[in-house]
């Protein structure tokens, strides 16, 4: 049997995804704050964090299908703390539905309440999010750049922009191209199908750039 532990992945783009996550949830005491009672202001910022939520989500079963089974096999004396970090996302689940059900709320009924009741939402997830993800820097990512070869870790990209169920996919590459210099923004899009640049460039940049600046004004 081949030696696996030969890879040298480049797994950088997990730190700007991580960053983009905990960017997004800690925007939340001033974006809503920025929105008040205004429905349409409401409208959007809630779409943006039942959005950030969802990006959440993917990336979790992405990696619970594509990454933890792989060095959970491979990595056997590592195993159990493997497990224990990747059975953290299960810790998610509860501040998670309480997130979309307080967004969920707040659009369809803005006041003081409900606004509030969204902020310490997502900073209940933020909390429960934020010791996991060093976690997983200080431990799954040394790993996954020796034991994930370049083509399965490439897969996770794929698998969160099919399993996305809101209706922004394109937040999540946005958010996280927001976190990388110059030079890893040019890699990703050389990297991409030629379909898929073309649709980012053409079509979903300019509409993520177009949201964000709403959610940010």
């Amino acid at each position: 049997m081949t030696d696996l532990a030969t890879y040298e992945t480049d797994v950088s783009d997990m730190y700007a995804v991580h960053k983009a996550l905990l960017g997004a949830l800690d925007a939340a005491p001033e974006c809503v704050a920025k929105a008040g009672l205004d429905s349409e202001r409401v409208e959007v910022i809630g779409s943006f964090f039942e959005n950030a939520i969802e990006f959440l989500h993917v990336h979790h079963s992405g990696e619970d299908e594509l990454i933890y089974p792989l060095l959970e096999q491979r990595c056997a004396e590592s195993r159990s703390e493997l497990e224990r970090i990747d059975d953290q996302h299960k810790l998610l689940y509860p501040p998670m539905d309480a997130g979309r059900s307080a967004v969920a709320s707040w659009r369809a009924a803005p006041s003081a309440g409900n606004a509030q009741a969204v902020v310490d939402a997502v900073a209940s997830i933020a909390e429960t999010l934020r010791p996991h993800l060093a976690e997983e820097e200080t431990v799954m990512l040394p790993l996954a750049t020796k034991w994930i070869s370049p083509e399965e870790w490439g897969m996770q990209a794929g698998h969160n922009m099919m399993s996305f169920r809101a209706d922004k996919p394109w937040l999540m590459l946005g958010l996280v191209r927001e976190q990388l210099d110059q030079e890893h923004r040019d890699g990703m899009l050389a990297g991409m199908p030629p379909a898929m640049r073309s649709m980012w460039t053409e079509q979903m940049e300019p509409v993520f750039n177009a949201f964000l600046a709403e959610v940010r004004r």
